[in-house]
């Protein structure tokens, strides 16, 4: 593995979490056409440029009645008044800060139109400071993605030698236009379905200019928070870890309802969880998030009155519960404290998550499981004592009306 000169990031997935507005943008247009988006659809457009991906989409939907030109036409009339409500998902400014620190260069390739991408960052001016002038755009180069047209580009701008980039992608079309650039890739998914995802070089290299894969490598991790820059010749190492532990920048502040889970806290774990509904968890955090996390906590309403002004430590899993096969997603804050039983279902749950532990594993049966459950929760009891956690347990947003 050569050494890294320049990290080169996609945008939409896994700087921004953009498509969720998409996704509910599309939906309501190919409606109004008589169609539904498919999961399918969604796996052959991710990535691409916006009207490569309508083209993708018409092409696996077999629509007759309406050209992907005007879906494209639709859909960015409703898309554009919102694309500044993206959320920056979690780990990317902690990586962003650290590589500027230390002065590693970094640029940014995406599948994007230029005039999108300004006013998908127009309240984030930081991020895209961050690239200077380093930044190439779906409207700025002959072929989007798949193919490695806007990798090779900014390479040779920055003047680094292809097989000298890291490239940052959570798409199979970014991924295969990473590899085919004959770069370094680091995938952090935005799709459940690992499969999609392309292992090794498929397609030629323009102009030659690439490493046709020679040089090529990927990797896939769960997240940004994940990234461990000890792997990659020439990136300096993190120094920002409390007890193992990663800060989260910004912290998550989440407001929901207590509702009934799977059914496996108390019974099956010994472990009773307060699981989140779902309409909270989906506007709180894009679909890939996932993990173990540390917190606050505060519980109020039905059944939980008497704690209404009380804060307590949580652990909290997100994600799919690898061992029990779960194809639902789910928010699942462990408080730490003895309520003796009580449930508190339709209680409304405050949480300010500070700091990741780890990722979402699957274990070799339930009890090991177990022993790795209850060795987060003492991570977290200790690490919350720490005072750049500790800070946020009288914050206003646990204990406002």
């Amino acid at each position: 593995m050569k050494e890294v000169k320049l990290l080169i990031w996609d945008l939409d997935g896994l700087i921004l979490e953009t498509e969720t507005l998409v996704i509910k943008y599309a939906t309501s247009v190919l409606q109004s056409h008589g169609y539904d988006l498919t999961s399918d659809a969604i796996a052959c457009s991710i990535g691409k440029r916006p009207l490569d991906a309508w083209q993708a989409v018409v092409d696996m939907l077999n629509i007759t009645s309406v050209t992907a030109e005007q879906l494209l036409a639709e859909s960015e009339a409703l898309l554009t008044p919102h694309w500044h409500e993206a959320t920056v998902l979690p780990g990317v400014y902690r990586l962003l800060i650290h590589f500027k620190t230390h002065n590693i260069p970094q640029a940014l390739a995406t599948s994007t139109p230029r005039a999108t991408l300004l006013a998908k960052l127009s309240n984030k001016p930081d991020i895209l400071h961050m690239f200077g002038d380093l930044t190439v755009c779906g409207d700025e180069v002959e072929r989007g993605k798949p193919h490695p047209d806007c990798y090779l580009h900014i390479a040779k701008r920055a003047g680094v030698h292809p097989s000298h980039c890291l490239v940052l992608e959570d798409s199979p079309s970014g991924c295969q236009a990473a590899i085919d650039a004959g770069m370094q890739c680091i995938i952090v998914p935005s799709m459940t379905d690992k499969a999609c995802y392309p292992k090794h070089s498929t397609t030629a290299i323009i102009n030659g200019e690439g490493g046709g894969g020679r040089d090529a490598a990927a990797a896939m991790i769960p997240s940004l928070l994940d990234f461990n820059p000890l792997h990659f010749p020439g990136l300096p190492p993190f120094k920002d870890t409390i007890c193992s532990t990663i800060p989260l920048q910004p912290e998550w502040r989440i407001k929901g309802t207590v509702v009934k889970g799977f059914g496996r806290g108390s019974k099956q774990l010994g472990i009773p969880t307060a699981n989140l509904d779902a309409a909270s968890l989906s506007r709180a955090l894009a679909e890939a998030v996932t993990g173990i996390y540390c917190g606050w906590c505060n519980i109020r309403g039905p059944g939980a009155e008497e704690y209404s002004d009380e804060v307590f430590k949580m652990v909290m899993s997100v994600g799919f519960n690898p061992v029990f096969k779960q194809k639902q997603r789910s928010m699942e804050p462990w408080i730490l404290h003895d309520f003796g039983g009580s449930d508190f279902y339709g209680a409304e749950i405050r949480l300010i998550v500070v700091g990741y532990l780890r990722p979402e594993l699957d274990f070799e049966g339930v009890e090991k499981l177990i022993k790795q459950i209850h060795n987060d929760a003492d991570v977290a009891r200790e690490v919350l004592e720490r005072e750049e956690y500790g800070r946020f347990r009288n914050d206003g947003f646990l204990l406002e009306d």
